[in-house]
């Protein structure tokens, strides 16, 4: 606060001179102007203060999906699986989900076998197989999990058909991509390949036009 020297009005009963009346209208005037700097000061750090804990915020929701996938399970024994993990802050809203094999999108997991199992024709390699498979858009996947879409323990060694298909697969795994749309719990959404990659930042996910691949 400002404080200002007071202005001793004259006691011989004369009129107050005309530099009394300038002198305290000035005071009136540098008084209101400091209290609006101080005002705009007190604002201004006020706002810095809210932007800075609205990133804060954001920054400790933000879900980043990562994509891989692996021949063996925690045993060391012999599974082919696919994992998506949310290694970010905060819950990913997944709005669709593509898995590729060599470009072409696939509606279901079967669809890659069917593709794997034409290259050398053996309906037998279909039957009977033990394997699990996951839908995972559309669905929400919270910070710090995972999820499997696709487990499969190699067959036994009575299943040639199976184990031979199981090879090929093991074989053919790489060939995978996958790519999702996603969205945080504040409508922030982004587009990734899961593989390293720097989300794209997208308006929203529309999933028409993709083939989310099921279970």
């Amino acid at each position: 606060m400002i404080e200002f020297p007071k202005l001793v009005k004259p006691q011989d009963g004369d009129k107050a001179p005309k530099w009394f009346h300038i002198a305290v209208a000035l005071s009136m005037v540098l008084s209101a102007a400091a209290s609006l700097v101080g005002a705009l000061r007190t604002s201004a750090a006020m706002q810095s203060l809210v932007d800075q804990n609205a990133r804060m915020v954001k920054a400790s929701s933000t879900p980043i999906l990562q994509w891989g996938t692996s021949n063996a399970n925690e045993q060391g024994q012999p599974e082919i699986r696919y994992v998506v993990e949310n290694a970010g802050t905060g819950p990913a809203r997944i709005v669709w989900f593509e898995l590729r094999y060599k470009g072409q999108a696939l509606g279901t997991h079967w669809d890659l076998l069917k593709t794997l199992n034409s290259q050398s024709p053996d309906p037998r390699a279909l039957e009977h197989l033990n394997l699990f498979t996951s839908t995972i858009a559309p669905t929400i996947l919270v910070a710090g999990r995972s999820t499997t879409l696709f487990r499969w323990p190699i067959p036994a060694e009575n299943q040639a058909e199976g184990r031979a298909l199981w090879g090929v697969l093991n074989t053919e795994r790489h060939q995978l991509d996958a790519e999702a749309c996603f969205c945080s719990v504040f409508d922030e959404c982004w587009t990734s390949h899961m593989q390293g990659d720097v989300p794209k930042p997208v308006p929203r996910c529309e999933p028409a036009g993709h083939t989310s691949v099921q279970g």
